[in-house]
C-alpha cells in the first residue's frame, strides 16, 4: 500500500525570511539541546495535517507566518501550506517552501482542516485517499454506531508526542473515555485492514425500551384520534361496508344512465353540427349563383353590343363594294383602266372577318344563355331545399332541449352520490387505519430488542493479532530489551503485556520505549500484510530512559529505568530503525546524545543551542 514520506519542515515570513529542516526515506534524527525548537517543529507538522491546537507562541517564530511541510506519495511531491495562526490549508504541486511569486506556480486546492465525510476538500480526506483508507467506516459504540474514518484518528498511530509515549494510556487510546470504543476499532482497522462498514447498528436495551415505549405512545395516539373522528362523523361506522356496497351498485347505474342521455345529446349536437355545415353551405352556393348571374346579364349585353358595331361594319364594307363595275363618276374612266382596285380587296377582307367574328359572339352567346338557365334552376333548387333543412335543426333544438332537464338532474344525483360515497370512503379508510394501526401496536408490544453484536466489544481476531505481538517481540529483541520479550495483547487494557507485566506498570522510560515499540511493530505488521498505513512514524522523546536525572525534569530513575540506562538499547534502537527503513520513513526527536555512528544510520539535525556552534535550533536565536 502507499505511504507518505515527509520531504521537509520549511517557514516563511512576509520579509523573505525562510528556514527549513529536511528529511529522507528512513531514519531522520532531530537532537539537541533543550527549548532548541523540536517539540515546535513536531507540532508544526501536526498543525500542517489538521491539527486545531494553535501553535506555541514562541517569540523565535515572530518574523514567520506560514508553515510549508512537504510530502512524497508514489514519488509525487506536494505541498501543504497553513498560516502559523491557524486557518485553511493550501496545497501545492512539488517541493515549495515560501510563497512563490505572481506568475509561478499557485496553489491547486484549498483544503479545510476540519474532517468532513461529504466533501472532499479538506486535508483528512485528501490524505486518506493517498493511503488507501477513505471513505472507510468505523464504529463508535458497541451498539453499531458508526461514522466516517478521519485522519486525526490515524494520527496517534504516525505520530507520538512526548506526553503521550510515556503515558500509562495505551498506544492506541487516547484516554478519552468518550473516544475509547471508536479508537478500538481503528487499530482493529489499521490491523486486519477491515473498516466497520458492515456492521449492523443495534440500539440498546436501555434505548430500545425508550424507542418502544415511545412508538407504543405515538401509535395509541393515532388511533384515539381516529376514534373521536369516528364517533364524531360515523356514529353508524359498523354499517359503513354494507352502505358502500349500496351506494356502489346506485352511483354505477345512474353514471350508466347519464353516459346514455348524454349519448342521445351528442348525437343529435353531432347531427345538427352536420346540418348547420350543410345549411351554410348551401347559402353560400346560391350567394355564389346569383352572383354569377348578375356578371353573366352584363356579359349578354357586351356581346349584343359587339355583334352590333360588327354588323355595322360589315354592311359599311358592302356598301362601299356597290358600283365598282362602273365608270368613275369623276373622271369618266372605265373600271379596267381604274388603278385603286386594291382597296377594295381590304374592305372585303374586313366584311368576311367581321362576318366570321359575328358567328363566334352568336355561338358564345348560346353558350351562355344555357349557362345562366342552368344557374337559374340550380338557384331554383337550393331555394327549395333551405326551409326543409331550416325545419331540421329545429326540431333537433327542440329535442335537446327535452334532454337538457334530464341531463341536469343525473348529473345533479351522481354529484350528490359521489360526494356520498366519498364520506363513506373516507370512513372506511380510517377503519383500515385504525385497523393497521392496532396491528402495528400489537407488533411494537411483541418486538424484543436484538443482543449486542459481542464482537464488537472484544474487537480484534486472533490471527492477526498474534502477528502484531510476534511483531513487538521482535522489534523489542532487535533492540535488546531486557527478558525473554515474551509479549501478549491484554483486550482488557488494550495494551502490552510484556514477560506477564503490564506496560502501564513500568516507569515512564520503559513506557516510552515500549510505547514506540508498539507503533514501530504496527507500521512493520502493515508493510508486511500490504495493510494501508501513513507509512511514516514521528516519535518524540523515545529514550526517556536515558535522561540526566539531575538535569531533566522527569527526575530519578526507576529501577527498571536504570536496567535499560544500563544496557546500550540506545545504539540498537537507531540501528534497527536504520535497517527497516527501506519503504517506510522514521522521525526522532530526541534531547539524549545518539550513538556516535549515528551519522552512517540516517540524517542527523543537531541542534547546538548555542550560536557560536552550529545550528542553533529550528529558528534563529532571537
Amino acid at each position: 500500500m502507499p505511504g507518505l514520506n515527509i520531504v521537509h519542515l520549511a517557514f516563511s515570513g512576509a520579509r523573505g525570511t525562510r528556514v527549513s529542516l529536511g528529511f529522507e526515506p528512513g531514519l531522520n534524527l532531530v537532537f539537541g539541546a533543550s527549548n532548541t525548537g523540536k517539540s515546535f517543529a513536531y507540532k508544526s507538522m501536526d498543525a500542517a495535517l489538521g491539527a486545531s491546537t494553535r501553535l506555541p507562541d514562541i517569540k523565535e517564530r515572530g518574523s514567520f507566518d506560514r508553515l510549508w511541510l512537504a510530502i512524497n506519495v508514489l514519488d509525487e511531491d506536494m505541498t501543504l501550506c497553513r498560516g502559523l495562526a491557524g486557518g485553511p490549508i493550501s496545497l501545492f504541486s512539488g517541493r515549495v517552501s515560501q510563497p512563490p511569486p505572481n506568475t509561478a506556480n499557485t496553489a491547486s486546492r484549498t483544503l479545510r482542516a476540519k474532517h468532513n465525510s461529504s466533501d472532499s476538500d479538506n486535508v483528512s480526506r485528501f490524505l486518506l485517499d493517498k493511503i488507501g483508507l477513505d471513505a472507510k467506516q468505523i464504529a463508535t459504540k458497541a451498539a453499531g454506531t458508526k461514522r466516517s474514518l478521519s485522519f486525526r484518528d490515524i494520527i496517534r498511530f504516525c505520530m507520538v508526542d512526548e506526553t503521550s509515549i510515556q503515558s500509562e494510556t495505551s498506544p492506541a487510546l487516547s484516554g478519552q473515555r468518550d473516544s475509547m470504543q471508536a479508537e478500538r476499532r481503528v487499530f482493529h482497522l489499521l490491523l486486519t485492514g477491515n473498516d466497520d462498514s458492515a456492521v449492523r447498528e443495534v440500539v440498546s436495551q436501555k434505548d430500545f425500551k425508550r424507542s418502544k415505549s415511545a412508538k407504543i405512545e405515538i401509535v395509541s395516539e393515532l388511533i384515539a384520534a381516529i376514534d373521536t373522528s369516528l364517533n364524531n362523523d360515523y356514529p353508524d361506522a359498523t354499517e359503513l361496508g354494507v352502505k358502500n356496497e349500496s351506494l356502489e351498485a346506485e352511483y354505477n347505474f345512474m353514471q350508466a344512465k347519464l353516459e346514455t342521455t348524454q349519448g342521445s345529446a351528442n348525437a343529435l349536437l353531432s347531427e345538427k353540427r352536420a346540418v348547420l355545415k350543410e345549411l351554410s353551405q348551401k347559402r353560400d352556393r346560391l350567394d355564389e349563383v346569383r352572383l354569377n348571374l348578375e356578371r353573366f346579364a352584363l356579359l349578354q349585353d357586351i356581346y349584343v353590343s359587339d355583334i352590333e358595331r360588327l354588323e355595322a361594319l360589315e354592311e359599311a364594307g358592302f356598301l362601299l363594294t356597290l358600283g365598282s363595275d362602273r365608270d368613275c363618276p369623276l373622271c369618266g374612266a372605265s373600271p379596267s383602266v381604274q388603278k385603286h382596285a386594291h382597296g377594295l380587296e381590304e374592305i372585303a377582307l374586313i366584311r368576311g372577318a367581321a362576318e366570321a367574328e359575328i358567328r363566334k359572339i352568336n355561338q358564345q352567346k348560346t353558350d351562355l344563355a344555357d349557362t345562366i338557365q342552368q344557374l337559374r334552376a340550380e338557384g331554383v333548387t337550393l331555394l327549395s331545399t333551405l326551409p326543409a333543412l331550416d325545419t331540421k335543426l329545429k326540431d333537433i333544438d327542440v329535442r335537446l332541449e327535452a334532454l337538457a332537464p334530464a341531463i341536469n338532474e343525473e348529473n345533479r344525483r351522481l354529484t350528490e352520490l359521489l360526494a356520498t360515497r366519498d364520506r363513506i370512503k373516507h370512513g372506511l379508510a380510517l377503519l383500515e387505519q385504525r385497523a393497521a394501526l392496532e396491528a402495528r401496536r400489537d407488533i411494537l408490544k411483541s418486538t424484543k430488542s436484538d443482543k449486542l453484536d459481542e464482537s464488537l466489544r472484544l474487537g480484534l481476531s486472533a490471527a492477526p493479532l498474534h502477528e502484531f505481538e510476534t511483531a513487538v517481540s521482535e522489534t523489542l529483541k532487535a533492540w535488546r530489551f531486557p527478558g525473554n520479550c515474551h509479549v501478549s495483547f491484554d483486550e482488557e487494557t488494550f495494551d502490552l503485556k510484556i514477560d506477564g507485566k503490564h506496560r502501564r506498570d513500568n516507569g515512564k522510560g520503559v513506557r516510552a520505549i515500549t510505547h514506540a515499540a508498539f507503533k514501530v511493530a504496527l507500521l512493520l505488521h502493515c508493510q508486511r500484510k500490504s495493510l494501508p498505513h501513513p507509512g511514516f512514524l514521528v516519535l518524540d522523546t523515545p529514550l526517556l530512559t536515558y535522561r540526566d536525572p539531575l538535569s531533566s525534569r522527569y527526575g530519578e530513575l526507576s529501577p527498571d529505568e536504570k536496567e535499560i540506562a544500563s544496557l546500550s538499547l540506545k545504539d540498537y534502537f537507531f540501528q534497527h530503525l536504520s535497517s527497516i527503513g527501506h519503504g517506510s520513513q522514521f522521525i526522532v526527536f530526541e534531547n539524549v546524545d545518539p550513538p556516535a555512528n549515528i551519522d552512517r544510520m540516517g540524517l542527523v539535525h543537531r541542534f547546538s543551542g548555542s550560536s557560536a556552534s552550529g545550528r542553533f535550533g529550528l529558528f534563529p536565536r532571537v
